[in-house]
């Protein structure tokens, strides 16, 4: 046998490695800091960051503290106050228990750290470098703990390299601090960017924190969620339908006030609202379950976002039910109900239509070259057409037939949602939202390139209060919506006004349009600011699936569409045009 090659890794490596599980970019580090100061007792905590916590995370908050023997061996790895023996681990009422968290986060930055217990009249004062301690003294202090976390990765360059730019790091830090917020309304919150206050929240109820962080709509438009069996408690908000939104940005679900994620739950909330939610768009809810802590397993990965129920099925009913009961106790369901109206597609959502056998009704013939003049077609009827073909099977390079003057009158749309032509060669469809997008697309890109184009005035300029996250998106992307034909001004304390809108979008819900653009963004994958907007602008101004148009109108849109560059996909890559060949039909009826 040759040597052993098999060996034991320095503390120092191993807490490198560990730092990878643990602190994956700074909204990580703010989220370790802020529960130990939770755990701690903390009634005021103030965060400060720097760079998007590249250059500095700062947490201050007026807990216990720790004597000097204790502020030493926290920095140690797996040294916790929280659990001690295995039934600690079964019992966990506290939000952090591994003891890695600041060995990690010490180990790849400089951390500078004061802290003071109540009887002690001077506090300690410790300085590390990459995990190692390079200071150690007395200092005077407030009661509580001040840590700051600089130059975080500065000794693991490839994992810094890999960070956002500062403002998407900032918003994960702003994400990260909602859920506190939220969670912990007792306690009072401040928050720092660059050197200016962000906000500073006091203490408050929930209904009192959803005010103060996402503005007086959301609160006046909750329900209130109260359901109490053994073992089981939840208790909180869903929002009603004027907080629906496209993004699931503002849904927040705590397990023992820890913040979770969870599909099966979050479907629960969902269906709960059946047929009151229109396609696509989310609800917005805090919701708090309280469990008995032996009955769930935290302890499924470090960042102890994941959990496993004993019985997950049974968490579902129960949260499904406290839910619907919710609802129905506000008299929202009526209310939401008579909304489903305007929407083709929630329409078809609420009441879906049984198969039917196909009957002949002379009486009823439907010619859809006729146009609005002819009946609809009787519900029911329906036939077998070949499926949207993919990005693979349409090219560019293919030559399709626009459909010539004398050809428009044999344009129609079908279900308020598709546009269909006659062309020598058979069908063609064309996605009337996809259509306008691609158009209102390569408009803004142009627009970019050249001055502003018209605006339309506010008789009554719009005031809209943002959350802190939609506030700082809105800033980013403020230049290139002006130039778009918004003239949006900043009111200050979160709010703008909307003095006017891009003429394109007509008689549209100003306030509406903004934040949709604001959530396409936040979620969009392009690293072009100019593309991003354009695409969110675009996505979220076009006609929708349920809008009728008149024959004129799909006329402008099918010229629009082929004057584009690329009339044959929308900006995020679906199909726009589909076309069915006679010779298909044909297969079909069988004449082939």
């Amino acid at each position: 046998m040759g040597n052993n090659v098999i060996k034991i890794l320095p503390d120092i490596l191993s807490n490198k490695i560990a730092a990878g599980e643990v602190v994956d970019r700074p909204s990580s580090v703010v989220k370790e800091l802020v529960e130990n100061a939770l755990d701690a007792g903390a009634q005021q905590i103030t965060v400060i960051i720097k760079d998007g916590g590249k250059s500095l995370i700062q947490v201050i908050d007026d807990g216990c503290g720790m004597v000097e023997a204790d502020a030493i061996l926290c920095f140690e790895r797996h040294s916790t106050s929280k659990i001690s023996t295995v039934d600690d681990l079964h019992n966990i009422q506290t939000l952090g228990f591994r003891g890695e968290a600041l060995a990690s986060i010490a180990s790849v930055s400089r951390v500078e750290m004061k802290t003071r217990t109540e009887s002690n009249p001077e506090g300690t004062w410790l300085k590390l470098e990459g995990g190692i301690i390079q200071h150690l003294g007395k200092t005077g202090c407030a009661r509580g703990t001040s840590i700051m976390v600089k130059t975080l990765f500065f000794n693991t360059p490839a994992r810094r390299k890999f960070l956002k730019s500062d403002q998407a790091e900032y918003r994960h830090i702003l994400q990260i601090m909602n859920r506190f917020l939220l969670s912990h309304s007792e306690i009072a919150f401040t928050l720092y960017k660059d050197g200016q206050m962000v906000y500073q929240y006091s203490p408050t109820d929930l209904k009192g924190r959803i005010r103060q962080v996402f503005g007086e709509k959301h609160a006046q438009n909750l329900i209130p969620v109260n359901f109490d069996i053994p073992e089981v408690t939840i208790h909180g908000v869903v929002g009603g339908m004027d907080l629906f939104r496209q993004t699931r940005g503002e849904q927040f679900l705590f397990l023992n006030r820890r913040y979770i994620l969870n599909k099966s739950i979050n479907f629960a909330v969902i269906s709960a609202y059946e047929s009151m939610l229109p396609n696509r768009l989310q609800p917005f809810y805090v919701l708090f379950l309280e469990v008995n802590p032996q009955q769930v397993d935290v302890n499924v990965h470090p960042s102890k976002i994941e959990v496993r129920f004993e019985d997950e099925r049974r968490i579902f009913s129960i949260v499904q039910r406290a839910v619907k009961e919710a609802l129905r106790s506000t008299e929202v369901v009526p209310v939401l109900r008579t909304t489903e109206t305007t929407s083709a597609t929630a329409q078809a959502k609420s009441s879906p239509q049984k198969t039917a056998p196909i009957s002949y009704r002379p009486k009823e013939q439907y010619f859809p070259f006729e146009f609005r003049h002819t009946k609809r077609r009787p519900n029911g009827v329906s036939s077998p057409i070949a499926k949207p073909q993919t990005e693979q099977q349409v090219s560019q390079e293919e030559e399709w037939e626009k459909p010539s003057f004398e050809e428009r009158i044999s344009i129609w749309q079908l279900h308020d949602k598709y546009i269909f032509s006659q062309i020598k060669s058979g069908l063609l469809i064309i996605d009337q939202h996809l259509a306008h997008e691609r158009i209102l697309y390569e408009q803004a890109l142009e627009t970019f390139r050249k001055s502003r184009p018209a605006s339309q005035q506010q008789l009554f300029p719009k005031a809209v209060e943002l959350s802190p996250e939609d506030y700082d998106i809105l800033l980013e992307v403020q230049f290139y919506l002006n130039k778009l034909g918004f003239i949006v001004k900043d009111f200050g304390k979160r709010t703008v006004i909307i003095e006017a809108i891009p003429a394109t979008l007509k008689k549209a819900d100003e306030e509406k349009v903004l934040r949709e653009i604001i959530d396409e963004y936040r979620n969009s994958e392009e690293l072009d600011i100019r593309d991003k907007v354009a695409k969110s602008y675009a996505c979220k101004s076009a006609i929708k699936a349920g809008d009728r148009l008149t024959q004129t109108e799909m006329i402008a849109l099918i010229d629009g569409l082929f004057a584009t560059q690329n009339p044959y996909f929308c900006p995020h890559g679906r199909p726009i045009i589909v076309t069915i060949p006679l010779e298909e039909l044909d297969k079909r009826f069988m004449r082939l």
